[in-house]
This record gives structure tokens, sequence and C-alpha cells, in this order.
């Protein structure tokens, strides 16, 4: 088995190699290239799909990859946007939402994100620059991307979003829709927020001779409010769970509740996951809360943490920052209950959204301005400790992605809150998506140590 996973890892290296050649000279043709490889890989998750992940895992995954690998295949009803603009007004419009995140993570899935990287360093942008952006940026660059009718991005939450996109529009010669969003929420912020929605709707229907039905838009908006209730109401169901997961299909589970949200295929993930989690073995290894994204290439890192009995990733902030916790039950420390079924407890006549799906503008600028990503580090800290103490996280790592000042700026926040909190903290450096920036050994010697640490302090606590 491992002379088989050699040979695979060998045959994607060549693959990558050769995509990253392509670039500065044959781009079209490494663009098909990669398409081909996604199909492939997205036949794979429809009729071959990982069989030690649980049903909810096989159902996000491809999600993920139905969401980027048809838009690459459709390009004229491809959007290109940011992570956390609210999508349900493209899915409506039977159109494809494209990220920064979803194109470079899938690139680096197939190695081959040195070339884009390249070509937009070549263009003069900065090598401190977010690398998930920079393989977008090189790929437009390069012209191995065809140009979307629409560009649209909001302030949500990095400082990449408000110059990236800017300079695509420029680059690619297309219109672009921007959404600024206030840090605190009021009726009035929801006002602002709504109605630069709509302003976005009028945008999308005119660069893409469609009709945005709303009733349709309502029903998205609806689907998006349920999805993110179940993923609420099972957070404690993931403690003491084997997940059967790894850092790869955390990112990707995170693409299909941004890309998708809305969806019925994302709305199926979650829900699937009320049914997964109680029938799970139990888990006695480490349970890691992990904070922003993952370097699921990292061999080092999967040894340690992924399908491993020894410790795993139990929740991620990615994929838990636009739900609500509004209206739960807490007790008198401020820790979310748990119910007799193992789920979270709403408060009796407790709503966890201000709006409803028959407001979709209101109800999609409400969760905008809520994300714990956007506004004062203190609201994500805040998010992270919730969810940790829900799955009963033994640590915390907070991985600081190269180029992501908020991440970086809030990890010593985290750190000193948590570890007050009785949480402990790494904060780990490395690159979500571009091998060259990553400091392998480094990351192997301090994550181990972190997990030797966390044993120690489990047994101390046993005694």
């Amino acid at each position: 088995m491992a002379d088989d996973q050699k040979l695979s890892t060998r045959i994607v290296d060549l693959f990558g190699t050769a995509i990253a050649d392509m670039v500065p000279d044959k781009p079209e043709l490494a663009r098909d290239l990669l398409i081909r490889a996604f199909e492939v890989k997205r036949f794979q998750t429809r009729h071959l799909p990982e069989r030690r992940q649980l049903p909810s895992g096989r159902i996000g995954a491809r999600v993920a990859l139905e969401g980027v690998t048809g838009a690459l295949e459709r390009p004229d009803e491809a959007v290109f946007t940011s992570i956390f603009l609210p999508t349900e007004i493209f899915l409506a419009m039977d159109l494809r939402p494209l990220v920064a995140e979803a194109l470079a993570d899938f690139i680096t899935g197939a190695r081959a994100e040195e070339g884009f990287v390249r070509a937009a360093e070549q263009r003069g942008i900065p090598e401190t620059y977010c690398s998930y952006h920079k393989v977008l940026l090189g790929a437009a660059a390069a012209k191995a991307l065809v140009r979307p009718r629409l560009i649209a991005n909001c302030s949500v939450a990095c400082d990449a979003n408000n110059t990236t996109f800017k300079w695509l529009a420029g680059e690619l010669d297309r219109p672009h829709v921007y959404v600024d969003v206030p840090y605190a929420y009021d009726e009035d912020a929801c006002s602002y927020v709504a109605d630069q929605l709509r302003d976005m709707a009028k945008a999308t229907q005119e660069a893409y001779g469609r009709t945005l039905d709303e009733a349709r838009l309502s029903e998205f908006v609806a689907r998006t409010q349920r999805t993110l209730d179940a993923m609420a109401r099972g957070l404690p169901l993931r403690r003491g769970h084997y997940l059967h997961n790894d850092m790869g299909l955390e990112m990707q589970q995170a693409l299909a509740l941004h890309l998708s949200l809305g969806s019925e295929g994302t709305f199926r993930m979650a829900e699937q996951q009320l049914r997964d989690f109680p029938r799970v073995e139990r888990f006695e290894g480490l349970a890691i809360a992990w904070m922003h994204s993952a370097p699921y290439f990292s061999p080092s890192l999967q040894e340690m943490l992924d399908a491993n009995p020894n410790a795993q990733i139990s929740v991620s902030d990615m994929c838990l920052n636009q739900v609500s916790l509004e209206g739960w039950r807490r007790d008198g420390a401020g820790r979310l209950e748990v119910g007799p079924d193992g789920g979270l407890v709403r408060n009796e006549g407790a709503h966890a959204w201000a709006h409803g799906p028959d407001e979709p503008f209101e109800a999609m600028a409400e969760r905008l301005i809520k994300n714990t990503f956007n506004g004062p580090a203190e609201r994500r800290v805040a998010r992270m400790r919730d969810i940790a103490e829900a799955v009963g996280a033994d640590g915390v790592v907070c991985f600081c992605h190269w180029g992501c000042k908020e991440t970086m700026g809030a990890s010593q926040l985290a750190k000193r809150e948590l570890e007050a909190a009785g949480i402990p903290v790494l904060v780990l450096d490395g690159d979500g998506c571009h091998r060259a920036n990553n400091a392998e050994g480094q990351a192997s010697t301090r994550m181990g140590a972190f997990l030797e640490m966390l044993h120690a302090r489990r047994e101390e606590t046993a005694r």
C-alpha cells in the first residue's frame, strides 16, 4: 500500500510540474488539463468515494468538487467572487460562484500552484501577498482563465479582497460589484448591506441576461438558515466521536458551506452530520479545534491529524463562521447547553435570525455582518471558544496562513483569551496552498510537541 501511495504521489508531482511549466507559454492547455484532472476527481467522488469518510463527508467533498469543476467547465455561468459574499443570488439564477480559495486549493491538490504564483509575481504582485489570491491573479495574468461576465466581492474579511477583485476587473475588463460591510450589526447597517445586495442582483441579471426569481431566492435563503441551524445543533455531537475526517475534507466542507450554501447538497451534508456523528465509534484521542485554513498537503501534519486514532480535527472555524448561536441555551458559565438528544437546545420562542427567508436580502445582509470573520477579532475568538468548548477540544491550532494579516493579528489575542479559559493554543505559521512557503520540518516539530503536551496535560488531569 505504501508503494502504491508513493507511485500515486510521484504521478501527481510530475503532472503538477508539467502544468506549472506550461503556464507561461501554453496557458489554455494548462487550464484544459487541470479541468480534465478535476473531472477525474469529480468522477471519483461520485462513483468511488473515500471509504473511510462518513456519508456526510462524501457529500461535502462532492459538493465542493461539483462547484469548482462546474465553474471552470462552464465559464459563461461562472462568477468570480470572494469567499464570504452570500451566493444565494447566484445559485438562484443557476450561476456558479468561483472563489480564490477554492481555485487555489484545487490547483494545489494537482501540485501545480507554483506556475500561477510565479505568473502573479512576474506581474508585480508582492511575494508577501495571500497565496490563495496570488494563484487566482496568476491564472488571470497568464490568461489561463476564461473571463467571467461579472466579478463581485465584499469587504469581509481580508485586505486582499479589497485589491484582488478590483485588479481582476481591470485586467479582465469585466464589470465589478463591491459590497461594503459595516463591522457592527444594527437594522440600519442591515438595510445598507441589503440594498447593496439588491444592486448586485440587478448587475448580475444585466451581466448574464437572466431574471432573478425572488421566490426561488427565498427558498435558497431558507435552506441556508436550516443548514446553519443544523451545523449549530450538531456541534456537541462531535464530542468524543471519531469523525473520519482529514484536513483536506475539512477544507472541502468549508468550501461547500460558502460557495454552495443554500443548495440542496450542502443542506444534505449538514443534516447527514446529525445522523452520522451519534452512530460512529467513540474517539479517545485528542480533539483539536482548528482556526483558519489548513495545509492539507503537508505530509507530516497529515500523519499526525488525518485518520489518526491519536488526534483529529474535531471542528474548524471556517465551517462555523456563518452560524448563529443566538437563541441557544447557555449555562451559568456561559457555555452552550446540551440537550437529551446530544445536540444544542434552543431557548423557548427564541430565533437564530432577526430576518427570515421572506426578507431574503435582509437575511443575507444580517448573516454577512454577523459573520465572525467580520469586525473585531474578539468576535472571532469568542466563536472559537464556543465551538472548542462545545466539542470538548483539548487544544486549538491557530494557523497563520501566509499573507493573512487578519489571522496573524488575531493570533496572539486568541492565544491569550483561549488559554485564560483553559484551552491551550498553538500558533502555527505556514501556507494553506503554496508549498514553498511551508517550513515542513518546523511545523512537524511544533505540532508534535503540542500534541505531546496535550497528552501529558490530559494524563495529569485524569490523576
